[in-house]
């Protein structure tokens, strides 16, 4: 699904596990990276891991929770909507963009 939206310019809202196939897939299929996957999956080229905080420790809630200081660049959509240069986000994520 996230491919056909990506190729057919279709607006796709992937949160948490489809935020993780997008990139996945996008590394795969436009970045070249045969390997890609998830840290969370498998080995290879992971594009999607742990954040360095949530290394060695046991999954039991240690999440990082609550409001997050995100600095949201000039000249973006995210930027005019917000219409703000720093902004906080609440999430509920143990992995990230690598």
């Amino acid at each position: 699904a996230c491919r056909y939206a990506r190729e057919n310019d279709i607006p796709y809202l992937g949160i948490c596990l489809g935020m993780q196939v997008s990139v996945i897939e996008f590394a795969r299929d436009v970045a070249g990276l045969a390997d890609a996957t998830s840290g969370e999956t498998g080995e290879g080229s992971k594009v999607i891991d742990l954040m360095p905080d949530q290394l060695g420790k046991e999954k039991g809630g240690t999440m990082r929770l609550g409001a997050y200081p995100c600095k949201v660049r000039e000249g973006t959509l995210l930027h005019r909507i917000y219409g703000e240069d720093l902004i906080s986000e609440r999430h509920r994520h143990r992995y990230e963009f690598n």
